[in-house]
């Protein structure tokens, strides 16, 4: 990648938008300096800013790597960016389980379960990177999701809102669970698509407040289940909660009826955010 250009490029796009580096600063959670030295070419954003940084701008996560190559093909990092899901998905783990652990240190039963986890998550992490033909570039990849995971405390509060998260994946549902309970919210949970359509369509109008959908499910995956959903007339928020987070599985999400996107591992800055502009739109 070529600073200079990202950085000619990240410049003329706020300035299209009539952005100043300070509000560019406060939508991505970093400092004026910080985007002064991309702007100017000093640097580089880190990896896990550049979906929120392409939405701010108004392109891809594509777009926004090519305008910083110089051959006008993807840079090396957008590779890295694409095939990240097998790394994404244990991290996700690992890091929910990280905040599950500290809250059940008096529950041996508990504590032992989400060690576990963290242990069978990082075993397949570990296989993960050795097997990569560039193990170097996964692993900074990894340090960079480590570092960028926004760990702030839930500031959020919806009370009397009742969420559905559809997830195949127990201890996911277990890590979703408690950061949104944290904020009030009634929980319930789906195994995969085609359980959360039923429990849905049984359901009485406006039961569920949003429904936080996993893509990638056995039996019928998320995006079959939005669609499905759809067809039947229900206009409830749905959020797409997935590793996957090219631009193409983007497109494909709202092209099926979702409302909003949110990556895994989760940003929770990030995630409530996108839940509270579904609930106020």
């Amino acid at each position: 990648m070529t600073p200079v250009r990202l950085g000619a490029a990240i410049r003329r796009l706020r300035t299209q938008k009539g952005m100043t580096q300070q509000a560019l600063a406060e939508e991505l959670h970093v400092t004026d300096k910080a985007v002064s030295k991309w702007e100017r070419g000093l640097s580089v954003p880190d990896i896990c800013l550049f979906p929120n940084l392409a939405s701010v701008l108004g392109v891809s996560v594509g777009d926004l790597l090519l305008e910083g190559s110089n051959d006008d093909t993807p840079s090396h990092l957008y590779k890295i960016y694409e095939k990240s899901a097998d790394v994404r998905t244990p991290l996700h783990i690992i890091l929910g389980c990280v905040d599950l652990v500290s809250r059940y240190r008096d529950n041996p039963e508990l504590f032992n379960r989400y060690l576990d986890s963290i242990r069978i998550s990082g075993e397949y992490l570990l296989s993960v990177l050795e097997k990569a033909k560039d193990a170097g570039e996964l692993h900074h990849l990894l340090r960079e999701k480590v570092s960028c995971r926004d760990r702030a405390g839930a500031a959020a509060d919806y009370s009397g809102r009742r969420f559905l998260v559809v997830e195949d994946i127990e201890v996911n549902r277990e890590i979703a669970a408690e950061l949104l309970r944290d904020t009030g919210a009634a929980v319930e949970f789906a195994e995969d698509g085609h359980m959360c359509v039923e429990k849905v369509s049984s359901a009485p109008a406006g039961y569920y407040d949003l429904i936080l959908m996993d893509i990638a499910m056995p039996r019928m995956d998320g995006l079959e289940a939005t669609q499905e959903l759809r067809r039947r007339g229900v206009d409830t928020p749905i959020i797409a909660m997935t590793a996957n987070v090219g631009e193409k599985d983007r497109r494909a999400a709202l092209e099926a009826g979702m409302n909003a996107f949110a990556e895994k591992p989760i940003f929770v800055e990030k995630l409530f955010s996108a839940i509270s502009d579904c609930l106020e739109g």
